[in-house]
C-alpha cells in the first residue's frame, strides 16, 4: 500500500506544524507522495485560513519542498476550497472541496467550530429544527460540488462533528439521510473521489473518519472512488487513523484506494493493505 495524504495543513494556516515538518515526518512514517491543502483566502474567520500573502508564501515554499526534497517523496500543491472562499485555483495541482460555513445574520457560523454558536444557530435562524440546519449544509454541499466540481469531495458530512454533544438533529432521520444522500450524488455526478477523513480521530477524539458507515456504503454502491486523509494540522498525526479506516474500508468493500502519485501521475491507485 502507497502510503500518503492528500489533505495536510501547516502554519501558512491553521496548522500547528510548519510544511518541512509535515514533509519530515511524511518521510518517517513511510509515505511515498504528500499533499499539502492549505485553506484558501476568505474574507470572514482570518484565523483559520491563509492572507493573500501567505498564499503566496505557501506556494512558494511547497514548490521549493517539492525540489529540496524529489529524490525522497513526491509532494503535491493543492488547496482546500470552501464554498464562500475567494481564491482561485490556477496553477494548483488539485483542489479539495468543502463546507465548514453556514451563513448567519451577522456573517457565516462553522459547522466545526464553536458548539455554543452552532446552537445558537440552530436555535434562532432554524427555530429549533437541527435537521433543517442539516439539510442546508448538505445542500451547500451540493452547490459546492457543482460550481467548484474540485478533485476530492472534502469530510462531506462534517456537520455530524458536534451531534453527538448538542443532539440538533437525528443522523438515522430520512429527512438527513436524503439531505445527505443529495450532496453524495452531486460529488459523483462531478467524479470527484470520496475524501476518507480520519482527521478528527487525531484532534478530538471523533471514533470513526468522515464520512460515516451508511454514507461509505451508499458511494460504493454508486461505484465511487475514495482516498484516504489525515487532515493532518500537527506533524505526528500524519497517518493518524489510517489503520481503522482501512479496516473500515474493507468491511464496506473496497479492495483499493485512490492516492496521490508518487511520479508524474497525480493520482494512482493502491491495494488496501492493512498496515
Amino acid at each position: 500500500m502507497i502510503l500518503s495524504s492528500p489533505h495536510v495543513h501547516t502554519t501558512f494556516c491553521d496548522g500547528k506544524s510548519t510544511a518541512e515538518e509535515q514533509v519530515f515526518s511524511a518521510i518517517a512514517h513511510g509515505c511515498g507522495s504528500l499533499g499539502f491543502s492549505g485553506h484558501a483566502p476568505q474574507r470572514f474567520d482570518p484565523p483559520c485560513c491563509m492572507s493573500a500573502d501567505a498564499e503566496k508564501a505557501y506556494v512558494a515554499e511547497i514548490r521549493r519542498l517539492q525540489k529540496a526534497y524529489a529524490e525522497r517523496i513526491r509532494i503535491w500543491l493543492g488547496l482546500e476550497l470552501d464554498l464562500f472562499s475567494c481564491a482561485g485555483t490556477a496553477g494548483y495541482d488539485y483542489v479539495i472541496g468543502s463546507v465548514h460555513y453556514l451563513p448567519a445574520p451577522d456573517g457565516f457560523v462553522a459547522a466545526d467550530g464553536d458548539p455554543i454558536a452552532l446552537k445558537a444557530l440552530a436555535d434562532t435562524v432554524y427555530r429549533g429544527d437541527g435537521l433543517a440546519l442539516a439539510e442546508d449544509y448538505f445542500r451547500l454541499y451540493t452547490a459546492l460540488m457543482r460550481c467548484r466540481r474540485p478533485l476530492i469531495a472534502g469530510h462531506i458530512d462534517l456537520v455530524r462533528k458536534h451531534n453527538a454533544a448538542l443532539h440538533l438533529f437525528d443522523e438515522a432521520s430520512p429527512r438527513y439521510r436524503n439531505a445527505a444522500l443529495g450532496a453524495l450524488r452531486a460529488a459523483r455526478e462531478t467524479g470527484a473521489v470520496l475524501e476518507v477523513n480520519t482527521g478528527g480521530m487525531a484532534r478530538y477524539d471523533a471514533k470513526a473518519p468522515y464520512p460515516d458507515r451508511p454514507l461509505l456504503e451508499a458511494w460504493r454502491a454508486m461505484g465511487g472512488e475514495v482516498i484516504l486523509s489525515s487532515d493532518c494540522h500537527h506533524a505526528p498525526d500524519i497517518l493518524a487513523g489510517y489503520a481503522q479506516a482501512t479496516r473500515l474500508l474493507r468491511e464496506v468493500g473496497y479492495e483499493s484506494v485512490r492516492v496521490l502519485g508518487t511520479g508524474e501521475a497525480l493520482l494512482e491507485t493502491t491495494p488496501l493493505d492493512l498496515f
